[in-house]
């Protein structure tokens, strides 16, 4: 028991002391929760509306300027000629362009829209909103009353930022690359220049090596964890109001999970160079589909399909259901989540049990 726990107190300080380790473990998931933190991705959907009009239109116009203003910020009013904002649409610098025209024969003005192709969803949405902008416009000049007096709220129960939602996806992303990068790193190395096979000469054992790997890699990952959420706290004032008990229950499976999956590369990989070839499109590809940085909903259908079960999806989504929505284990989503992380766990230490080489062949 000494032994060990020297062995793994030993490990520790090594990992901290690895430069690369702790970028990327540490000082890279920090770095994009920060980007995330500081930039107001608001602004980005923001969407362009292009108005057209002359004088004899120009009331009409006005109005739903004004409505579309009164309703927030996710609307840019842009004025100009029809040629000029339909470059603009074409540039898709424009969602929608509204074109009003006076109709001399009946004193009505004709509203004729031009939608983004690129975007259509987004400007067939943009113009039902101008639609009831001009019904009620028209109302309003008749001097009609409304049978419905129709009103709406929006309720965000917990008050919830694009951080908040974010956070737990990095976190997640973290735990895989201490996993990946940490294990793989140590064992590929050793057993390529032969330090396993030196080590194992001594009185060391193989199972204190093996259990000293996962234990201080825990303990890296729950200071990992620990470290995010509390400089996410204390910058940006993130929210968590789920129970930090099952987001460490979370951490510390996922974490085993993607240790068990580093060793199993390990197992395969004949050289350090050959071990990071296959892990970085591995970690790229469950990165960018797995919901770290932004929905699922985005991707393809068969694509959100198939990555609805992957190791990192499940650890993601529990995660962000836990400090989020304060999802207990008994949820749903949460129960999912972790019955499908513990199947791929089980999954790669039976690949790592077979897979698993103490010496170079």
């Amino acid at each position: 028991m000494k032994t060990l726990l020297k062995l793994t107190t030993a490990n520790i300080k090594m990992y901290f002391r690895d430069k690369s380790a702790l970028f990327f473990t540490l000082f890279f998931p920090f770095i994009v929760i920060a980007i995330f933190g500081v930039l107001d991705f608001a602004k980005f959907s923001t969407s362009k509306i292009g108005i057209v009009y002359d004088e004899s239109t120009k009331q009409y116009a006005d109005g739903v300027k004004e409505a579309l203003s009164n309703i927030g910020d996710q609307y840019k009013i842009e004025e100009g000629s029809l040629e000029d904002e339909k470059q603009a649409l074409t540039d898709d610098d424009r969602l929608l362009v509204l074109e009003f025209t006076p109709n001399g024969e009946d004193r009505k003005v004709n509203v004729k829209a031009y939608l983004n192709k690129g975007n259509e969803q987004a400007a067939q949405a943009t113009f039902l909103v101008v639609q009831k902008i001009l019904a009620d416009f028209e109302l309003s000049i008749l001097q009609v009353q409304p049978m419905f007096n129709i009103d709406s709220e929006v309720i965000n129960v917990f008050e919830l930022r694009n951080i908040d939602y974010m956070v737990p996806g990095v976190v997640a992303m973290s735990l895989m690359q201490g996993g990946l990068f940490g294990v793989i790193g140590t064992i590929v190395d050793y057993r390529e220049k032969g330090i396993l096979k030196r080590l194992f000469a001594t009185p060391l054992s193989k199972s204190n090596f093996l259990i000293s790997q996962i234990l201080s890699r825990l303990v890296v990952s729950i200071i990992q964890v620990l470290i995010l959420l509390v400089t996410s706290y204390v910058i940006f004032k993130i929210k968590i109001v789920g129970s930090l008990v099952l987001v460490a229950f979370l951490a510390i499976l996922g974490s085993l999970t993607f240790l068990s999956l580093g060793f199993a590369i390990s197992g395969i990989a004949k050289t350090s160079e050959s071990a990071r070839a296959i892990i970085m499109p591995v970690q790229m590809i469950l990165m960018f589909t797995s919901g770290v940085y932004f929905s699922r909903e985005v991707l393809p259908t068969w694509l959100y399909d198939i990555t609805a079960y992957t190791p990192l999806t499940y650890l993601s989504d529990g995660l962000r259901d836990v400090m989020t929505r304060g999802y207990g284990l008994l949820d749903d989503t949460v129960k999912t989540a972790t019955i499908g992380i513990s199947v791929w766990l089980i999954i790669f230490i039976i690949l790592a049990i077979r897979s698993f080489k103490w010496e170079k062949k």
